[in-house]
């Protein structure tokens, strides 16, 4: 069996990912003819949205209505939630979680479903600003050999970028935009939450350090790295390095250990742009290590 974009969608759980998806899927031509939540409101909100053309209390309503159902909520729910309805043969039945693999739909595999994930690697704060991001994003997806191609067909017709995946990459595969979509912001709010020790708001911090983080993305698309890499530890300026260390002692010691890690789990970058001497990399990591001890004595 295959399937197309006029194959009638119905979206269950509509925060954030599931209205964003939603949302880009039915400015793309696709049919989602029916939306369910875990509240009714989310999902009259959709249909608000001009995410969906109707909102169900039930679920099991919702899906009688569609050939494809896409089960967006949050990962523990998945399957719980699939477990819960009762399908008809030949359904295709799609999360998109970037953790989960295809294994949550085991118990239902006897309806005879067609499985299938598509995790979008992106950071949605909103429904409305995350279906406007979808172009040019990467989906990871999951699928045999019925699936795929439609998966494949809707990564194309929303502009985006499509990975196929093993059940067996996902953790690692997830782990990457964990560090990138929600690591990064709270590594932005520690840079930020520093400029409170020199007279300024967390605000201020983060307002002037913004700018610089679109720009480094920006470094990073045009030239790659490790070309991308800048700063002291590219330099091998080792008084600097000395005292950032020294600073964190004096405002945050606590931060030592995280700044040092890091420093030393990339610093693998700096070295492969090839602008230190052997004894300048030597330095950088005697002073890194040194402070990492001196912090659990």
């Amino acid at each position: 069996m295959t399937y197309t974009y006029q194959d009638p969608i119905a979206i269950i759980g509509c925060g954030n990912v599931g209205g964003a998806i939603a949302i880009a899927l039915s400015r793309a031509g696709y049919h989602v003819v029916s939306a369910a939540s875990r509240t009714f409101s989310s999902a009259v909100k959709l249909v608000e949205f001009n995410g969906a053309q109707k909102a169900y209390e039930s679920i099991q309503d919702a899906v009688e209505l569609a050939e494809v159902i896409f089960i967006t909520t949050p990962d523990d729910f998945i399957k719980t939630t699939a477990e819960s309805i009762a399908w008809r043969p030949r359904q295709a039945v799609i999360h998109c979680s970037g953790a989960a693999s295809l294994d949550v739909f085991d118990n239902i595999l006897d309806q005879k479903i067609n499985p299938g994930a598509l995790h979008p690697l992106q950071a949605f704060s909103s429904i409305h600003s995350g279906a406007d991001s979808i172009s040019g994003i990467t989906f990871g997806v999951e699928g045999g050999k019925d699936i795929r191609p439609y998966l494949e067909q809707i990564g194309r017709d929303l502009g985006a970028n499509t990975v196929f995946l093993k059940s067996s990459d996902k953790a690692l595969y997830h782990l990457t935009g964990v560090l990138m979509g929600n690591l990064l912001t709270e590594y932005l709010g520690v840079a930020a939450q520093l400029w409170e020790h020199i007279g300024f708001s967390r605000q201020d911090g983060i307002d002037a350090l913004i700018p610089m983080m679109k720009q480094v993305a920006d470094n990073v698309e045009k030239t790659g790295i490790p070309a991308a890499v800048a700063g002291p530890y590219v330099r091998g300026d080792l008084g600097t390095i000395t005292k950032h260390i020294d600073a964190l002692h004096f405002f945050e010691p606590n931060l030592i250990p995280f700044y040092c890690q890091l420093a030393l789990v990339g610093f693998g970058f700096a070295e492969e742009k090839g602008t230190l001497t052997s004894d300048q990399r030597s330095q950088i990591r005697s002073i890194l290590n040194k402070a990492l001890v001196e912090t659990k004595e």
